[in-house]
């Protein structure tokens, strides 16, 4: 794999979610478009990556065991008012969360199952904004 933290374009992004499939997916997907991705399975080793290596963007699911997503947003977005932040969520029941996320920091909220080009294109967008 190729280290791409010193080409001018590359944005180091944090997916936070407990489930491996997830963020294999978006690992791929987002190494594909150019990012250096960082992985977490909960939100405290999410918080611990993020201070440690200046994270442009994580993006945080709502529901993991240990710190969930919305006390990981605010810690976020107190510690790094900079970060961009994307909380996701699924299943039934959960979709609620959301607009809370919004509320905690989060400045887009995608509903799972997401389409990829939806999702990478809402990264761009969030990105370009600076």
């Amino acid at each position: 794999m190729t280290d791409r933290t010193d080409e001018p374009n590359t944005r180091r992004i944090l997916v936070i979610d407990d489930d491996p499939d997830i963020r294999r997916l978006l690992r791929l997907a987002l190494e594909d478009a150019g990012n250096d991705v960082r992985e977490a399975q909960e939100g405290e080793d999410g918080l611990a990556i993020a201070r440690q290596e200046q994270c442009d963007l994580a993006i945080v699911d709502l529901f993991m065991p240990g710190k969930e997503g919305l006390e990981t947003i605010l810690a976020l977005r107190r510690d790094m008012p900079q970060i961009k932040l994307i909380a996701m969520s699924g299943g039934s029941g959960h979709t609620d969360m959301l607009p809370a996320a919004r509320s905690f920091g989060a400045d887009q909220t995608i509903h799972k199952p997401y389409e990829l080009d939806t999702l990478l294109t809402s990264i761009a967008a969030l990105l370009s904004k600076h």
